[in-house]
């Protein structure tokens, strides 16, 4: 069983679960992280650090150092660390040592999630359907991207609340109608307009997801512009 720091560092390395500091001190941001993992990787979501969630933990773990060609302990350490920022450095990305959306894309896809998306730990498939409430179409016009659905996972994770999808799937018709572009990423699947309760609230605050959504790997994300209100929109 890893100790409360070594849980620490691989819940903050692996996809930046945990976002304190590595203290060795179990506390509110420690289980709210053990949480989002355990929501993230189909266990019970209790917050109980145990058997189950240690095994799972240290495999991904494991799964990642392979990918990275340092040794296979399940342990995030400095070595493991180094070899993050080196793929980073080499992509261009910062250099933060979290094996984030971006990070994983440059390792090979090696993200959670790959392909088309039929539901996850905290959205159902519903929530992307067409609002044209099937006057046009049966709800879903195209496929939904599994990263982007990572990428709101990561911010739901990140944020520890609720992320409501305002606007996903779009067919042409409604996408017309809502003063969509002809080409935008909603028709495909890849593009969502979302609102975080209590964060989305303010220009700061979406600004602050923005960043974030980017950090996670998204191609484009916007906010504060006419017509959005205190949605985000994001896309891949």
């Amino acid at each position: 069983m890893l100790t409360v720091r070594q849980c620490q560092s691989n819940l903050k390395h692996y996809y930046g679960y945990y976002t304190g500091a590595v203290d060795g001190k179990p506390g509110a941001k420690t289980k709210a992280a053990v949480r989002a993992f355990q929501a993230a990787h189909g266990l019970k979501a209790d917050g109980i650090y145990g058997e189950k969630t240690n095994a799972k933990l240290v495999a991904v773990v494991k799964s990642l150092q392979a990918k990275l060609g340092v040794a296979q302990d399940g342990i995030v350490g400095a070595r493991t660390v180094a070899a993050i920022k080196a793929v980073q450095k080499l992509y261009g990305l910062v250099q933060d040592g979290i094996a984030g959306a971006k990070t994983f894309a440059k390792l090979g896809g090696a993200s959670s999630t790959s392909g088309a998306w039929n539901g996850s730990a905290h959205f159902r498939k519903s929530e992307m359907k067409c609002k044209c409430g099937g006057k046009y179409c049966d709800g879903y016009p195209a496929g939904i991207d599994a990263k982007l659905m990572e990428i709101l996972e990561g911010l739901r994770s990140h944020y520890g609340k609720p992320v409501v999808i305002k606007s996903g799937l779009r067919c042409s018709r409604h996408n017309a109608a809502a003063g969509g572009v002809t080409n935008s990423k909603h028709k495909t699947g890849r593009a969502a307009d979302i609102y975080i309760p209590g964060i989305c609230d303010t220009a700061s605050g979406r600004n602050g997801v923005k960043a974030k959504a980017y950090a996670l790997g998204a191609a484009y994300s916007y906010c504060n512009t006419e017509g959005m209100g205190k949605s985000v929109h994001i896309n891949t």
